[in-house]
């Protein structure tokens, strides 16, 4: 019984913290399905009446469906990406003997130590004499020189945690290096390659500064600098800008339920299936 109230009051605060975190999101969700004189209306906090013309206007009438497609794109490219070369250097760096492989690691999250607003101008200047200014490549290249460096640590940390004893394993039942490392250490990281794609996804899905630099058409412009057309010089359309960011919201959670579901089984998948 003694434990019993600590437990009930950590639960307590608990759900009171989660309930404080969730209002915007309620307040958000609920502004989507109102019309903009309801928004206004300080004594009208539940919708009498319920519309979806925000979300027609988003979907039908704007360039909406570009600007979700551009983020979708230029996610899920940099999240490849980081984690494609993340794997590959953070194993090379943790079961081979590299010299200085320790202050090669310190060195790649050093550089994410500066300001983003401190390299817009060096990465201007290199974009534009790459000829990647207003593309989504040179955008991709931006990201992942960012999300890059912490993935490789994360991922890195899981491969130190993984026992020399699965490798040798595999390879008395006859695996090569390679084969060891898609059939053993890549289903054991799972965990963490996951949680750091998530990582990677969300930094490229809702970055604003460098693509509100870079791009400077509209058919190129991704979600979080599109959004901005829903505020006018006078007026803002609170109803579609409010329903605009529910929809942008749906790949995030979409993709951190996948997340999720692999989170807990991923870690002794690939001592089974070795």
């Amino acid at each position: 019984m003694k434990q019993a109230k600590p437990a009930a009051a950590a639960y307590i605060v608990a759900a009171g913290t989660a309930f404080i975190g969730i209002i915007p999101f309620l307040w958000v969700l609920l502004s989507s399905v109102k019309t903009n004189s309801q928004i206004r209306d300080v004594n009208e906090l539940l919708p009498k009446s319920i519309t979806l013309e925000n979300f027609s206007n988003v979907l039908a009438r704007s360039r909406f469906p570009v600007y979700f497609l551009n983020s979708s794109w230029v996610a899920l490219a940099t999240t490849f990406v980081c984690l494609f070369f993340a794997v590959l250097a953070a194993y090379g760096l943790t079961r081979y003997k590299i010299l200085g492989a320790f202050h090669i690691k310190i060195s790649v999250l050093f550089t994410r130590m500066f300001p983003g607003v401190l390299l817009s101008v060096p990465y201007y200047i290199i974009m534009q004499r790459l000829r990647l200014i207003n593309t989504h490549t040179g955008l991709i290249v931006i990201y992942c020189s960012f999300t890059l460096p912490f993935a490789l640590w994360n991922i890195a940390a899981f491969f130190h945690q993984i026992p020399w004893d699965l490798e040798e394993a595999a390879f008395i039942d006859g695996c090569n290096r390679f084969t060891a490392f898609v059939r053993i250490i890549l289903p054991v990281a799972r965990p963490g390659i996951f949680a750091t794609g998530l990582y990677c996804f969300l930094a490229a899905w809702d970055e604003y500064m460098y693509a509100g630099i870079f791009i400077n058409s509209a058919a190129k412009k991704t979600l979080q600098v599109g959004i901005r057309d829903f505020i006018g010089e006078y007026a803002t359309d609170w109803g579609s800008l409010m329903a605009a960011v529910v929809i942008g919201l749906i790949p995030v959670l979409v993709f951190f339920a996948l997340v999720q579901k692999n989170l807990v089984g991923g870690l002794s998948a690939g001592a089974v299936k070795g």
